[in-house]
């Protein structure tokens, strides 16, 4: 996610609200341990639209370190120093949902689903993220100490994109000179593509020559000769280009 739409380094929104009050006091028993976090971390999450940056203070350790879904690693002052109100045409809210609590003697490993719903200037927007935040317990309260953010990958929804240009690029291609094979075939009005011709994925259309594969990271470029046929294909791999070469079909 961008910076511009997000008020906490991680890069997750929430609606506007007031922000809640934590209680720092250490709970006595399990039960109430996790209900203590599960009410932490939903107020942390309210409070990110909000530009609440004293309830982050009150729950952050002065070394406490958040490493977001970009891969940022930032210290509590960095992080601090991005929490700000949404901008104007904005608004959203996530739910803390799955938590769980692995307590120990002097620190607890708390993770969590957070399930982000937000409107970009009326477009909607949903996002999952996975939360591992890891607290530090003293003799009069918990204290986060690191936080880790990754977003949870799921296939985008397809683009309505004209189909009549798919033919152009069935074929096979190859990671040269002696690699392996990517096959790709059209199957009721559908591309799919994979090594194994008998298992094939649909290839979900973003534009006329750009897919993403199902259930795969990733982007798939097709890029045209001057015939009009693909040529090559560049499979983003984790941001790493990977050049696959059309090579003729087995006769």
């Amino acid at each position: 996610m961008k910076d511009h739409r997000h008020a906490a380094a991680f890069g997750m929104s929430a609606l506007l609200l007031l922000p809640l009050a934590v209680d720092l006091a250490p709970p006595p028993d399990r039960q109430s341990t996790i209900a203590w976090f599960q009410k932490t971390e939903q107020a942390l999450m309210d409070a990110v639209a909000a530009g609440d940056v004293a309830a982050w203070d009150r729950v952050m350790d002065e070394r406490c370190i958040v490493t977001t879904e970009e891969g940022e690693v930032r210290d509590k002052a960095a992080f601090l120093k991005d929490v700000r109100p949404l901008p104007r045409g904005l608004s959203g809210e996530i739910a803390v949902k799955e938590l769980t609590v692995d307590e120990f003697p002097t620190f607890a490993l708390v993770r969590y689903l957070a399930d982000e719903s937000e409107i970009v200037f009326g477009q909607r927007l949903t996002t999952k993220y996975r939360v591992t935040d890891t607290f530090q317990r003293t003799r009069s309260t918990w204290k986060m100490v690191a936080s880790h953010v990754s977003v949870v990958t799921a296939d985008p929804p397809p683009q309505p994109v004209p189909a009549d240009g798919f033919g152009a690029l069935v074929g096979r291609y190859q990671l040269l000179p002696d690699g392996w094979t990517f096959h790709v075939a059209l199957r009721d009005g559908q591309l799919v593509g994979g090594t194994d011709p008998s298992s094939l994925k649909r290839l979900i259309p973003l534009t006329p020559t750009a897919f993403v594969r199902e259930g795969t990271l990733g982007e798939w470029l097709f890029v045209l000769g001057a015939d009009g046929t693909a040529a090559r294909i560049v499979d983003f791999r984790k941001f790493e280009p990977l050049v696959w070469t059309r090579v003729p079909d087995h006769r």
